[in-house]
């Protein structure tokens, strides 16, 4: 912005010379008009001041540079002129027709100060982004310089002083230059905000807001006190002694006006910053977490109770040793590179270390740090986890044991199998033996033997039979846990529905009605799910034989959690749920083989087909109503 004011009001000068537009040139009658170099000069410096501002944007650095050494060349030059009594001329390059009689037949040239403001201002410019070792930059020291003598030329101009903007005889400031040069003195001042003195004044520091507070009104109240004084004199109202006493009273009750009102506002300022670090004492000494500071050397700067409470040692000890020195040795190489990340500044939010404890032991701690550059600190936070690592090694060395044991469970499963599978596969053979020879005894011997001996050979045939029937039973069951799995959509409907067709042909004079609910779909493997349709089926078909009346149903209802249940459903004979607990072990039977023969394997197998797919199976009955089985896969 005050770039901008700096190149119109150069400009508007230009424009005043071209056109003699006096009231442009000079602002006030019968002062000095501002010389066209000067208003050049100052476009330049408005241009470089803007591009400087616009640093960040693609812009080359010549540029403004180049505009700036301009400046302080027409700045210096002139400037020698004077010192050495030089008849230069650059002052006259523009107009120099108009130049010559400017004002009470003085020739118009740029002024001593003018000439040495803009020196100021081309090495103010030079130096814009240069910062000392110590932090000072030199640009604000010639921002305030050339604050100083515009404000000199300014005041001078207020209370009709000429020798303030004038020096000796040689021309004086004009008026509009002096104004442009305390813009530009501003400009300076507030292009770098972000470092220097501007920093400080425009920080939410109490210093800065002293000065946001003071200066606003403490140098507008002295310059009207000044021209108030000059003004009284001047129309007699009092003499110079009295005007004086009367400016020193003013100003020292503004002053002390001032400095009262900031003292009880920095005095609020500091118990509101005492209060809160009351709250934060209180907050940190409070704290169940570990809370710290520290710096490059190593060492803690601040810690809280939590520290000796969970390791022992007193806070004294904790402060006068390196944190190191508590690091277990299997970590300490771990943490000197977390440190050197830290400070990088990377922050860490779970880094995790052994501390060594007053009784000899180590605690775990895990940690969340961040380093501020600004300080050149690290603000940490730790928490005691020992506990739960040794949770974490328990539930590890438990997991482990269990797997062992699965494994060791699953091996002995395998061999079970198989022990069954060769049991059951060699039985075959005798019983097939004594069910051949027995048969053949009845076919040559029954002229013979009377009915009794007849009826031991039916019975031993019957009972050889009934364990073949066994036998085949357990191949199956023992298949049904080698099988290897094929999961995919299966249509139970489907399945139930040819089972059931199945069945009425074997006793096409039964009468059942069934009712199976369509398209009911799992995601299973397709032959198991249908040895297990196959053994519900049978049982249902075979527990209503002595119901007249006898009713199927095969269907599926939504459950908790999204779970869809299956139902196999029968108005049979049912069982007593006291015994329920038994209904799907192998050869547990709750009916008599007389009533209703079979094996006894059936509920197993169904059972076994759901555990393979992870799902669950349980029934529901009464007696003489019916029962109803219930499984999700």
């Amino acid at each position: 912005m005050v770039s901008w004011v700096a190149i119109l009001a150069g400009v508007l000068t230009l424009v005043g010379w071209i056109w003699d537009l006096d009231t442009i040139r000079r602002i006030l009658p019968g002062t000095i008009s501002m010389n066209p170099v000067t208003a050049l000069a100052f476009v330049l410096g408005g241009g470089s001041l803007w591009l400087h501002g616009t640093e960040a944007a693609p812009q080359p650095r010549f540029w403004p540079k180049a505009l700036a050494l301009v400046i302080l060349l027409i700045g210096f030059w002139r400037l020698m002129g004077y010192v050495f009594e030089w008849e230069v001329g650059i002052d006259q390059w523009l107009f120099a027709d108009k130049l010559a009689t400017d004002l009470a037949g003085q020739p118009n040239r740029m002024s001593p100060n003018a000439a040495l403001n803009f020196v100021f201002l081309g090495c103010g410019l030079l130096l814009m982004n240069r910062t000392s070792r110590r932090g000072l930059r030199l640009t604000e020291v010639f921002a305030l310089l050339i604050g100083f003598i515009s404000m000199l030329a300014l005041l001078g101009y207020l209370y009709q002083a000429s020798w303030l903007y004038g020096v000796v005889s040689f021309v004086p400031m004009a008026l509009p230059t002096a104004v442009v040069f305390h813009l530009l003195a501003i400009g300076l001042l507030m292009a770098r905000r972000d470092r220097g003195w501007v920093r400080l004044i425009l920080s939410e520091s109490p210093g800065g807001a002293l000065v946001r507070l003071m200066l606003p009104i403490l140098l507008p109240a002295l310059v009207l006190l000044g021209w108030l004084r000059l003004a009284g004199e001047r129309h007699g109202l009092f003499e110079a002694e009295m005007g004086t006493t009367l400016y020193t009273v003013m100003a020292i009750l503004i002053v002390w006006g001032l400095i009262w009102w900031s003292a009880r506002s920095l005095h609020r300022a500091d118990k509101a910053r005492r209060r809160m670090e009351d709250e934060l004492e209180r907050f940190f000494s409070l704290s169940v977490d570990l809370l710290c500071i520290s710096g490059k050397d190593g060492r803690f700067k601040r810690i809280n109770q939590a520290f000796s409470d969970i390791l022992g040692h007193p806070v004294e000890e904790l402060m006068q040793n390196g944190f190191m020195e508590y690091v277990h040795p299997e970590d300490k190489e771990r943490t000197l590179k977390e440190v050197e990340k830290i400070h990088s500044g990377e922050p860490s939010l779970h880094f995790e270390n052994r501390y060594l404890s007053k009784d000899g032991s180590y605690r775990w701690l895990w940690w969340k740090s961040h380093y501020l550059a600004e300080t050149g600190l690290i603000y940490a936070t730790a928490r005691d986890v020992t506990e739960q690592k040794r949770v974490q090694v328990e539930i590890r060395q438990l997991n482990e044991t269990l797997l062992e044991r699965a494994t060791q469970l699953d091996a002995t499963n395998q061999e079970l199998e198989a022990f069954s599978y060769s049991v059951s596969h060699d039985l075959r053979a005798p019983l097939r033996g004594i069910s051949g020879f027995a048969q053949a005894l009845e076919e040559h011997s029954k002229a013979v033997l009377d009915e009794t001996a007849q009826s031991y050979l039916l019975r031993v045939r019957r009972a050889a039979d009934r364990m073949g029937y066994l036998i085949d039973d357990l191949l199956k069951l023992s298949r049904l846990t080698r099988a290897e799995m094929h999961l995919e959509q299966v249509n139970l409907s489907l399945q139930a529905e040819s089972i059931l067709a199945q069945l009425k042909q074997r006793e096409p004079e039964r009468l059942v009605e069934w009712v199976v609910q369509p398209e009911i779909v799992v995601t299973a493997d397709s032959a198991l799910m249908h040895v297990l349709l196959e053994n519900l089926l049978e049982n249902a078909w075979k527990f209503t034989s002595k119901n007249p009346k006898a009713r199927i149903e095969v269907g599926q209802s939504p459950g908790p959690a999204g779970e869809k249940i299956c139902h196999v459903r029968d108005n049979g004979v049912g069982f007593d749920m006291r015994y329920a607990t038994k209904l799907f072990g192998a050869f547990q039977r709750l009916h008599s083989m007389v009533e209703f023969p079979g094996t006894g394997i059936g509920l197993a197998t169904v059972q076994r087909v759901v555990r393979r797919h992870g799902g669950r199976v349980w029934a529901d009955s009464e007696l003489n109503v019916g029962s109803t089985f219930f499984f999700v896969v």
